[in-house]
């Protein structure tokens, strides 16, 4: 019986006794907390791989870096594109985020980077060092990977269909992007703000406007060919004002005797050039960005280089104003009846799909016509925006 006892009283002190070592062990070698990087990635985008030719195939998009994380202090950048971690390649933006997410705080990664927001063509090695992870609270996640889409508000519902609940409805649908006046010389332009004059010839020949931050250039040129082909001259333009030469599409024929081209260049610039030529005088407006954010960057700068006005040498006579000449594309001049060249370049923003508004301040306001035009206004059928609760009809034109 004694005999009996004693093994029941072994067996639990050796028990005890392992249990007593699981729990120091595990006191004394918690495991590492799981390491915060603060990247956020998205798939790559046909713009992102034509602006990273070194890259053969895959990739990830940094979509975001969370503001004070270790990826900010590595200084990585939204926009840049990640080819290899730890020189595993990246395939996609889901493995990026896998590989990531296995690290623990304290772990240190190198990440292999091509900064397509500067243009750069050869990859960078940055090294990023893993914090704890965030706090509760912070909404942060890089799994799954967060595609790129730029998303409007949830339009209000309607209350039981009551006419005021709709005036209300439609006014914050409607969003117009505020322009402010920039100008040099005889020169002019409207700019959403944050925007600079780069650059402005004593005869009004050259106006340039730049966005203070990010790669973003409007520019008006006009200049005398003396024998030189329209053909040339552009591409000359190009690589003289951007360091490195252009690869355009073939011209494109727009209404009024100009010509359309796309470009790209090494630097990872693009955008477009609308030119015409007339008595041997060539007068071009040019809108370049970065070719990652073509899509909705080039519509805005866009418009932005056909709001320019200026008093160059050799312009045309203004000329009365066809029917082909959208009020929301032109200048009040030209509504009146004299249009000048930009009046009549400024048929691409039909392209484009965006238009000039004013209020009665003269205040400016850039459009999308199409989406926002208002058949059932307070005032009537056009533009508005709300201010205050109320909708404040808006004008087509640009007053410059």
């Amino acid at each position: 019986m004694l005999r009996g006892w004693l093994g029941i009283a072994v067996s639990v002190a050796v028990a005890l006794a392992l249990f007593a070592g699981v729990v120091a062990f595990a006191v004394h070698h918690q495991p590492k907390s799981r390491g915060f990087s603060g990247l956020e990635f998205a798939p790559m985008t046909p713009a992102a791989s034509a602006r990273t030719p070194l890259l053969a195939k895959g990739g990830a998009l940094v979509a975001d870096v969370m503001a004070g994380s270790p990826a900010e202090k590595a200084r990585i950048v939204q926009g840049q594109v990640v080819a290899a971690i730890d020189g595993t390649q990246v395939v996609s933006a889901r493995q990026a985020s896998d590989l990531v997410r296995a690290h623990a705080a304290g772990d240190r990664i190198t990440l292999t980077l091509y900064d397509i927001t500067r243009g750069e063509v050869h990859p960078a090695q940055i090294a990023l060092v893993f914090d704890a992870a965030p706090p509760v609270g912070k909404n942060f996640s890089v799994h799954p990977p967060r595609t790129l889409a730029r998303e409007g508000p949830v339009p209000i519902s309607v209350a039981a269909n009551a006419a005021w609940s709709k005036r209300i409805l439609r006014g914050p649908t409607i969003r117009p992007l505020a322009l402010a006046g920039l100008g040099s010389g005889q020169c002019n332009v409207f700019a959403p703000a944050e925007w600079k004059v780069a650059g402005h010839a004593a005869d009004n020949s050259m106006f340039h406007v730049m966005a203070e931050e990010g790669f973003a250039h409007a520019i008006y040129q006009s200049a005398m060919l003396n024998g030189t082909d329209a053909d040339s001259f552009v591409k000359a333009y190009l690589q003289a004002t951007f360091g490195a030469p252009a690869v355009l599409t073939p011209p494109q024929t727009r209404p009024f005797g100009f010509v359309l081209r796309d470009f790209g260049n090494q630097k990872g610039g693009a955008g477009f050039v609308l030119y015409r030529v007339t008595g041997g005088r060539i007068a071009l407006w040019l809108a370049a960005v970065p070719g990652g954010d073509v899509a909705w960057a080039k519509p805005l700068v866009g418009a932005v280089a056909l709001s320019m006005r200026c008093a160059s040498p050799g312009a045309p006579a203004l000329l009365p104003r066809p029917p082909e000449l959208l009020a929301t594309r032109i200048s009040l001049r030209c509504i009146k009846g004299e249009c000048g060249e930009t009046d009549f370049a400024a048929t691409y923003l039909t392209t484009l799909r965006l238009g000039y508004v004013h209020n009665l301040k003269g205040e400016m306001s850039l459009v999308k016509p199409g989406r926002d035009y208002w058949q059932n206004g307070a005032q009537g059928p056009g533009f508005y925006h709300q201010i205050g609760g109320e909708n404040e009809r808006l004008y087509p034109g640009r007053i410059n």
